[in-house]
This record gives structure tokens, sequence and C-alpha cells, in this order.
């Protein structure tokens, strides 16, 4: 999902070779996990495994538009939305029948995912085409769905965190950033599925809205790399919601032409690039040395 994410707003913002090579070693890990799935089954498909279904999803969509945006091919996003799109809204009812456990930000992640769709949905509407309406509608009701589903979820657990109830380990303080997904994307989503005023206040609210989650997330995140925590999948809960910010603000940029937005849009794509990295390198030592 993040090195996805990465490739797109790498190319959409100008960024020279490295576009390719992300979505080359995207690929790769697409496939690497198809391949762990098929050999080993797991995780299984029970509502407490979501999460990882949900991230599965979202990744779908993602390398298929990274495909799309370095190669300049249409076909690649639209392939990648029938796989990641019906997934994404199955796993979404599935986590919807229970939430297991203390409130943790990975709830969110299977709830997040028809987002995903909205957005990928609205760019495929935009072009046109014998399905232009159903690709808007079904972005709508994806958009609804993750909306009226994840905010309130990502709410209990900020209240749980102000009761000192939300136990973050530092191994997943990474994960602390998944609630600005949904804000980035969200608003992503808004742009080019609704467009006009209602999207550009939407936009900004949700923006607005995400600085102290971000906050939050910025000064966990910053504490466990300072201490090298111990490596766990969730460290790469850093990367795609910032990419997903990087996104949205790019969008906005577009729809009010405030050039200022965008310089937001590549500073967001600039702590992309270092929490990319940081995993990358966290990962490595992992591998190499423990």
């Amino acid at each position: 999902m993040g090195t996805s994410i990465f490739a797109t707003l790498a190319q959409t913002h100008g960024v020279p070779i490295v576009p390719a090579l992300l979505m080359v070693v995207a690929i790769g890990a697409f496939v690497f996990i198809v391949v762990g799935w098929l050999s080993y089954r797991n995780p299984g498909w029970g509502s407490h495994l979501m999460a990882p279904w949900g991230m599965f999803a979202m990744g779908v969509m993602s390398v298929g538009s990274a495909a799309t945006a370095v190669v300049g091919q249409g076909l690649w996003q639209e392939a990648s939305w029938w796989c990641g799109a019906p997934l994404a809204f199955v796993v979404c009812l599935n986590q919807l029948r229970g939430f297991p456990g203390v409130p943790t930000f990975q709830w969110g992640l299977a709830l997040v995912s028809p987002m995903v769709a909205a957005t990928s949905a609205g760019q495929l509407s935009a072009r046109g085409g014998l399905f232009a309406d159903f690709y808007h509608w079904a972005g709508v009701v994806a958009f609804c769905l993750a909306f009226f589903t994840a905010l309130p979820i990502f709410a209990r657990c900020y209240l749980a965190a102000i009761y000192g109830r939300l136990d973050i380990p530092e191994t997943l303080a990474g994960t602390a950033w998944i609630p600005l997904g949904v804000v980035g994307q969200s608003t992503a989503a808004a742009q080019v599925l609704f467009g006009g005023r209602f999207a550009v206040v939407y936009g900004f609210a949700m923006l607005a809205a995400g600085i102290a989650p971000a906050v939050f997330a910025f000064r966990r995140f910053v504490r466990a790399v300072i201490c090298w925590a111990g490596y766990s999948p969730g460290w790469w809960g850093s990367t795609f919601p910032v990419g997903t910010l990087c996104l949205g603000a790019h969008l906005l940029s577009g729809a009010t032409g405030y050039a200022w937005l965008d310089i937001v849009s590549v500073g967001f794509l600039a702590l992309l690039a270092v929490h990319w990295v940081a995993c990358v390198a966290r990962f490595g030592w992992w591998a190499m040395v423990e």
C-alpha cells in the first residue's frame, strides 16, 4: 500500500526515475503476498482477521493506480478496481460483525478500504466510457460506507486514548497514523466524486480535523523510530495514510487553484519518503541482524 501510493505520488509530482523503481518493488511485494497466502492460507476469514484483508484490498487498488500513473495505461487501474473494490466492500461488512478486544486503530483498516475504492471509482468515472455512471455511483456508495463506519470507530479509539485505555506498543506506533487515512482519502474521493463547493468545504474541514490526530501520530511514531522499536508490520502503518494526505491536498489544490496546497502536498510526499525509508531500514535491520 505505502510503496504503491508513494510511486503514484512521486509520478504526480514529477519525481524522475523513483516512481518506476517503486512500482517494481510494489509489484514484487504484491506477488510475494499472494504466493504466501496461497501457500499458507493465513490469515483466515473471521471478522477478527479483516484488518489484513482490508490492507490487501487497498493494496490491490493502489498497485493498479500506481501502474496506471507510471505507464499511462488506464486498464491497470480498472482491472485492480474490479478485484479490490468488491473485496473492500465484503471485508468492511464482515468487520462490522464485531470488534473483539480492546480498542485499536487496526479496527479501522477494513472500514477505510471502501474509501480507496471510492477514490479510484471517481477517477475511472471521470475518464468517461460505458461504465462512467456505474463507477460514479459505486464510488458514492463506497464513500458513504467508509465514512459512516470508520469515523465512529476511530472516534471510539481516540476516546479510549483520552481515558488511557488505548494501548499502542512502540512496535505498533506506526498504526497511530491509520485514522489519517480516512482524512486524506476521503478528501481525495470528495474531489473526484462530488466536486464543486461541497467537495472543497469538505476537504478543508477534514484536513483541519486531521491536524490533532496527525500531531498525535507524529509524536508516537517519531518516538518509536528514535528508540528503534522492535520491528513489526505495524511500522508500515505510517506510510499509506501520509500518502492519502498528500493526494488529498494535491487534488484540493487543483479544485481551488491554491498553489500553497500543492506545496503542502509536496511536504506530505517528503514525509512519506522519510517514513518509507525508516520502515525499509528497520525491516532490513530486523532481517539481517536480529
